[in-house]
């Protein structure tokens, strides 16, 4: 399912949901769009910006964020445009670079950014300097009739 982000009001990314690896987060995302919500960045947790949502859904593909700082800090791997779940605050979160600090709480990681991503880090410096700007999330045409 791939899915528009709009940000106040220019399209600026499209993030693809992987329905084949969270089926139920991606069921329960479908049935939440669209829907808008405001950007923030997280102050204390690197690279990553986080959108508040009205799904409710358990893990799926887990991660541990502590993990996944090692694997990068040792392999360089790029992980920008990676798209994650946290269950207990319903957040979508966007990693727009590859700092992440170690957090020992598991999250659902459940797609990628798929164009735009070269964007990412301008939209991650303007909601550090700028929170609040308002966000929608609309499935894109090709995936309505799924």
């Amino acid at each position: 399912m791939k899915v528009n982000f709009n940000l106040g009001g220019q399209d600026v990314a499209v993030i693809e949901i992987w329905e084949d690896r969270v089926p139920d987060l991606a069921a329960k995302i479908r049935d939440a769009l669209p829907f808008s919500s405001y950007l923030q960045h997280g102050k204390l947790t690197g690279d990553l910006l986080l959108m508040q949502t009205k799904i409710l859904a358990d893990w799926e593909n887990i991660f541990y964020p502590e993990d996944l700082a090692a694997e990068v800090a040792a392999t360089g791997t790029e992980i920008r445009g990676a798209v994650s779940y946290y269950g207990p605050r319903q957040q979508i979160s966007i990693m727009y670079g590859n700092d992440i600090p170690p957090e020992p709480l598991p999250v659902s990681a459940i797609g990628w950014v798929v164009e735009g991503a070269d964007r990412l880090e301008e939209i991650g410096m303007k909601a550090w300097l700028e929170p609040g700007t308002r966000i929608w999330l609309t499935l894109l045409e090709e995936d309505v009739a799924a």
